[in-house]
């Protein structure tokens, strides 16, 4: 076998490797969404919308660009997201203080309240994925984080 061969076979194994990795990767989210979706459902919560009621709760009154910040993209755009949180009486809009151009979003009292629950809900998960994982996570946290950077 020549160099030259085994340099195409170690090429290969290191596109094997990425697509692994990726592979794994999206499996991950898929299984940790299915994890806390059956967390959510009780409360009548999807995944995002209880991150968008705790990460408002968090944030406190905030525009929709510093929402979306915050939030991972999802398949729709913000605005609907809100929307529906909004017609399902969680969220409230108003007009900003400083800006009368800008709205502003706050949660409402049961938007507070479901917030609070949905932490509540997803506490025994993240504290099981801690516990038998977090000595690694940093590390693979950094990783993650430096692939999404030269990927962006």
């Amino acid at each position: 076998m020549s160099v030259a061969e085994i340099g195409d076979m170690s090429r290969e194994s290191e596109v094997d490797a990425v697509l692994s990795f990726a592979f794994e990767v999206r499996s991950l989210v898929t299984e940790l969404n299915a994890a806390l979706a059956v967390r959510f459902r009780p409360l009548g919560l999807t995944c995002v919308q209880a991150e968008a009621l705790m990460v408002l709760h968090e944030l406190g009154p905030a525009t929709l660009g510093e929402l979306s910040a915050h939030l991972v993209a999802e398949s729709g755009h913000p605005s609907r997201l809100i929307s529906r949180l909004v017609h399902a009486g969680l969220v409230k809009r108003e007009s900003s203080p400083k800006d009368g151009r800008a709205i502003v979003l706050h949660l409402t009292d049961q938007g507070r309240t479901l917030a609070s629950q949905a932490r509540e809900a997803r506490e025994p998960l993240l504290n099981d994925f801690a516990r038998r994982y977090g000595g690694k996570l940093a590390e693979a946290t950094n990783l993650i984080r430096d692939i999404r950077s030269a990927l962006a």
